[in-house]
Parts: structure tokens; C-alpha cells; sequence
């Protein structure tokens, strides 16, 4: 059976599209409503982690080979030998994403940054092809 790869870009059209998104909202606030520049700002604060990753060309990827499965979101990465695995997680959150967990053997919770995880059908079909057990829990506000 082949590996299972997922990688996305943080360049992509859609996150450069919110960025812009944003930032009309911040401009339309100040022009049409007369913001406050000081709330102004701190909602510009939160656009600076994306442009940071767009300006970087930061990458997610995650892939399932028969020894292990690997992780990489930025600088933080990581990996599991599928002999540790016993189950993987996915919890839909009530803003509709996808967080994915794997549990092991040793009653270990490693969960993978957002950024890693592809489409539900995607996954689910990639884990159900190399027989990993997974359970979907929806709408849980912790895990």
C-alpha cells in the first residue's frame, strides 16, 4: 500500500484571501464608522501570525507510511511509530474543525496541530485503507 501524504501552504488563495478580508473590514471600520484607532490596532494584531506565515511560505504536512506516521506544522514537528498507535481521535470543535489525536499504546495524547489535518473524508478513508482504528466525537467543547 502506498504512503498517505497531505501538505498545505500557508500561501495558498484562501488564507491570503481572509487576510485581505480582514484587513478591508479594518479599513471599513475606520473609514464608515470612525473606529478607534486603538481597537483598530489590536484587531490588526490578530492578521500578524498569518501574514508571518504567508510572508515565510510556511508548510503543514502529515504522512502515513506502514512504520510511522509524521507530522510538521512550521518548526514544530513530529512522528509515531504505528506499533505505538492504538487508536486515532477526531473531534469536530463547534466552529466545524477537524482536531485529530493520536492515543497510543502508553495512554498518551498527541495531538496535531490544525494546520496538519486534512478533510475528515480524506483521513478517515486513508486510516480506514490501513486499517487504524479512529472514532469521531462531534461538537466537544474539550477533549
Amino acid at each position: 500500500m502506498s504512503d498517505f501524504t497531505f501538505q498545505r501552504a500557508a500561501r495558498n488563495p484562501r488564507a491570503v484571501g481572509f487576510v485581505v478580508l480582514w484587513w478591508l473590514v479594518i479599513f471599513a471600520l475606520y473609514a464608515v464608522l470612525n473606529g478607534s484607532w486603538v481597537i483598530l490596532a489590536i484587531l490588526a494584531l490578530y492578521s500578524v501570525p498569518a501574514l508571518l506565515d504567508i510572508y515565510r511560505g510556511t508548510t503543514a504536512a502529515l504522512q502515513i507510511t506502514a512504520k510511522d506516521i509524521q507530522w510538521r506544522s512550521g518548526k514544530r514537528a513530529g512522528n509515531l511509530a504505528r506499533g505505538q498507535l492504538k487508536s486515532v481521535r477526531f473531534d469536530t470543535r463547534l466552529d466545524l474543525s477537524l482536531r485529530m489525536t493520536l492515543l497510543t499504546y502508553q495512554d498518551e495524547k498527541l495531538r496535531l496541530p490544525y494546520e496538519c489535518t486534512p478533510k475528515a473524508s480524506d483521513i478517515e478513508a486513508a486510516l480506514k485503507a490501513r486499517d487504524i482504528p479512529y472514532d469521531r466525537h462531534h461538537f466537544t467543547l474539550m477533549s
